[in-house]
């Protein structure tokens, strides 16, 4: 989103994955066989881009090397979690490498480790998981015009598809499709799987070719309502884990970091103690309206257009239409999705952990 590239700008890595992240400056909103659909422009927000759609791999590459640069920064990886203990002063955390076990004590534990968390098992925080029986297909096509910095999201009864604008020519495809469908239309020859995605997508970017490797991904959501234990707090997928079709889960996840980070660095500039309750909820505080809120919107939207209710189409479709009617809503509702209802701060940089 807008909100997480400033978040990249105040950390000073921005610069290093601007080339390889395609710019989203339109989002056109519609479903299949049915009237109504709606449009957001970056120029109705005076922002570059809505947000942008970036490679994992260039991401992580530009934090890792950065992490590598932090001077008073241990880093043991790769490494395996393998259990913790709870101690008045710290938490006491044991890993594994190839050089075998080792046990680290921290003020503070951050479980990062995603949504079938060990660190949040070990933490004995309980969290609401709910199986969509659902899948994420994702891949890469060509479409035959240019897809002009545009995202598209096409509700179907089986899941929404979203096409998405990458650098260069191609596109990024993630459909949510039920688990044995997903799993089938993996297997088809490739031919057949562009006329699978052609059939509810329609010549909006022409006739789509080249599909690139295909990949699937169960999906769930889960949700902490109580993220954090005694030093321990979780974010990401470990403390939320959302459906795709709103494209939220990463953000919010930066979100949490963000925020975090902040208060720990306000900490360590007043010599405080970093793992300390106080700290604890006013992170848990600050973060877990955005975290409840936006779970639920993409829970609704799963909901609301992934199924098969009679009547239910028209409704949707006078939704869409609602949004563009209701100016005043479809505002607010980008200004939230592009992360723009938070203030970014950079970190002090005379802060050490």
């Amino acid at each position: 989103s807008w909100g997480t590239r400033q978040l990249f700008q105040s950390l000073g890595i921005w610069d290093e994955l601007a080339a390889d992240a395609a710019p989203i400056r339109h989002l056109h909103v519609s479903q299949v066989a049915s009237f109504g659909a709606t449009r957001v422009s970056h120029r109705d927000y005076g922002v570059d881009a809505l947000g942008y759609v970036l490679p994992n791999r260039v991401l992580g590459k530009a934090l890792y090397t950065r992490l590598e640069s932090v001077k008073n920064l241990s880093l043991f990886a790769p490494a395996k979690f393998t259990d913790l203990a709870q101690e008045k002063d710290c938490v006491a955390v044991t890993i594994a490498n190839a050089e075998g076990e080792r046990t680290l004590r921290t003020r503070l534990l951050v479980g990062a480790d995603g949504a079938r968390s060990p660190v949040r098992t070990a933490l004995n925080i309980h969290a609401e998981i709910h199986d969509y029986e659902q899948k994420a297909v994702v891949t890469t096509i060509t479409p035959g015009r240019a897809h002009a910095d545009t995202a598209y999201e096409r509700f179907t009864p089986d899941g929404p598809l979203a096409i998405l604008p990458r650098t260069g020519d191609r596109c990024a495809v993630v459909w949510t499709l039920p688990s044995d469908q997903a799993d089938a239309y993996c297997e088809l020859p490739k031919a057949q799987f562009l006329e699978a995605v052609q059939a509810p997508f329609g010549f909006r970017l022409g006739r789509l070719s080249d599909v690139g490797e295909r990949m699937r991904y169960p999906l769930l959501r889960l949700v902490c309502n109580k993220p954090y234990a005694q030093r321990a707090v979780l974010v990401g997928n470990a403390g939320h884990n959302l459906h795709p079709a709103a494209a939220q889960g990463f953000n919010l996840a930066m979100r949490d970091i963000a925020v975090l980070a902040q208060l720990l660095a306000d900490a360590a500039a007043k010599n405080a103690d970093v793992g300390n309750s106080e700290l604890i909820r006013l992170w848990h505080e600050a973060r877990h309206a955005d975290q409840r809120r936006v779970s639920d919107f993409t829970d609704r939207i799963v909901r609301i257009f992934s199924n098969h209710v009679p009547g239910l189409g028209i409704a949707r479709s006078l939704g869409l239409v609602g949004l563009e009617l209701l100016p005043t809503i479809k505002h607010d509702m980008s200004r939230r999705s592009m992360g723009l209802a938070m203030q970014w701060q950079p970190i002090p940089s005379k802060a050490k952990p």
